[in-house]
């Protein structure tokens, strides 16, 4: 019998927001859903505490029954979810009791396994998210992120090895949100990882932003790595994970199995083509390598943020330089690892630096409290002329015995209301947006029907129609012949 690959499906996470923007509505995956539960994957990445936030925001959809209506549909793999363990909300710091009240709720409404994540790897952030996950029983697995620098050594990742194998989770996973990793440094680190922490099962989740993740897989897998992450296309590849039907062909070639279902997949992969398709969304692409990557470390979603907003005030032609900037920034800021929200507190700061003409002119306070340590150190020291230059700022002593706020639940009903559920509160907390809350609940349940795919004439001529430089289009086979003409009958 082959030893068998699990495969964890990011598609409705990582990869739509890798690829999508987040832009997945209920309605566009609903009717596929169970094509994913017929799939056979070992657990369905499903959401982040940012999404529930732009959910609300953006579709006016809540994400509990969002959460409820994908848990029904999808009962054979485990759904999964993803957030800052140092922190309740991704750009407003929170802890204490609200964590407990968000465990309690995700399990409630069909979540059973969440991964906490600092994004300095300061594991002891974390003990209190993991702490509440557990005692909601949900399982829980511990990221530990890659990044590529001086400060980022072996000695480096076996420390926070130990550190993640002290707090006793279910799992643990080497993330790597740069796709950073190449073939040769899987091959060191992945023996060192499961060294320094045990019996405890390792995972491997990449990104194919510089086109080496399907390698650094491989080579994982044969060091002993039996999960991998993987995407279903068009959501997987580009800045996404590798498709699962490279891996399933890759690993087969290399003697193993999956057990997954690939008519099911394969119906999953046809429904999202349609959904990119009438939607305008992006297909993800093989990508070229890019040595770049290993210098500014940008995530492909924040780069592509970054290169709209560089339009919009007339600067595009800017975009090499504040590249640049990024580099020299992470590297006098202590060598953050690039990923949110450090990413983008980098990317702005940098952005700062070339646009008003002089470096650290003006200072986020978040690149502020970085510098000071309120988050915990980085891998490496802060620039002595960045400290200087931060310490000399008024501001500066507002976070000189900064901790993180920890209002009791008490202290939250009186700010976001007395009266309402536990799941209210949460969302309430998590978007601190009141006019969202109400447009929410005032569009009622979430929509679930999304047009099916036209038989292919149909969606021939539907894409015709939209060539409006063309007065008229003549086709013809052995079979059928179609004419379109603008201003006739």
């Amino acid at each position: 019998m082959m030893d068998k690959i699990n495969f964890l499906d990011t598609t409705l996470r990582d990869g739509n927001q890798s690829l999508w923007g987040l832009k997945m509505t209920s309605a566009m995956a609903y009717d596929i859903l169970p094509s994913i539960n017929r799939a056979g994957f070992y657990v369905v990445d499903f959401s982040g505490p940012a999404h529930f936030v732009y959910y609300v925001k953006t579709f006016q959809e809540d994400p509990w029954e969002r959460l409820r209506i994908f848990a029904g549909k999808i009962d054979r793999s485990p759904l999964s979810m993803i957030m800052l363990g140092s922190t309740f909300t991704t750009f407003t710091p929170m802890l204490g009791p609200i964590l407990g009240l968000f465990m309690e709720g995700l399990h409630a409404n069909g979540l059973k396994r969440l991964m906490p994540m600092d994004a300095s790897n300061n594991m002891a952030t974390i003990a209190e998210t993991v702490n509440y996950a557990k005692e909601a029983g949900l399982e829980v697995v511990i990221p530990l992120i890659y990044s590529h620098s001086p400060v980022h050594t072996d000695n480096y990742f076996a420390q926070k090895s130990r550190e993640i194998a002290d707090m006793h989770p279910d799992r643990v996973y080497l993330k790597d949100p740069g796709g950073l990793l190449t073939p040769e440094r899987t091959m060191a680190l992945i023996p060192l990882i499961q060294e320094n922490i045990g019996d405890l099962p390792l995972e491997i989740h990449s990104h194919c932003t510089t086109g080496l993740a399907p390698l650094c897989y491989l080579e994982a897998i044969k060091l002993g790595v039996r999960t991998i992450h993987t995407a279903i296309p068009p959501l997987a590849n580009g800045s996404s994970q590798p498709s699962v039907f490279n891996m399933i062909k890759n690993i087969e070639a290399l003697g193993y199995e999956s057990g997954l279902d690939t008519e099911a997949i394969q119906e999953v992969s046809d429904h999202f083509y349609h959904v990119a398709r009438r939607e305008g969304l992006p297909v993800g692409t093989v990508l070229e390598y890019d040595a770049g990557q290993y210098e500014h470390q940008i995530p492909g979603g924040v780069i592509s943020n970054l290169r709209r907003q560089l339009a919009e005030i007339g600067l595009e032609h800017r975009l090499g330089e504040v590249i640049d900037e990024v580099g020299a920034v992470r590297r006098e800021l202590g060598y953050p690892i690039m990923v949110t929200p450090l990413s983008q507190y980098v990317v702005t700061q940098a952005t700062l630096n070339i646009t008003l003409g002089e470096r650290y002119k003006e200072v986020l306070d978040e690149v502020i409290k970085i510098v000071l340590g309120c988050y915990g150190p980085q891998a490496g020291t802060v620039d002595q002329n960045v400290l200087d230059r931060v310490r000399s700022l008024p501001v500066a002593k507002n976070y000189i015995n900064w901790e993180i706020p920890r209002p009791s639940i008490k202290e939250l009903r009186e700010q976001f209301g007395a009266d309402v559920s536990d799941d209210e509160l949460v969302l309430r907390v998590l978007c601190q947006d009141q006019k969202a809350m109400e447009a929410m609940h005032a569009a009622g349940n979430i929509k679930t029907y999304y047009p099916p795919p036209r038989k292919p004439l149909i969606e021939l001529v539907r894409e015709l129609m939209n060539h409006k430089k063309h007065a008229y289009i003549y086709m013809e086979n052995d079979d059928f012949s179609v004419r379109l003409s603008r201003g006739s009958s």
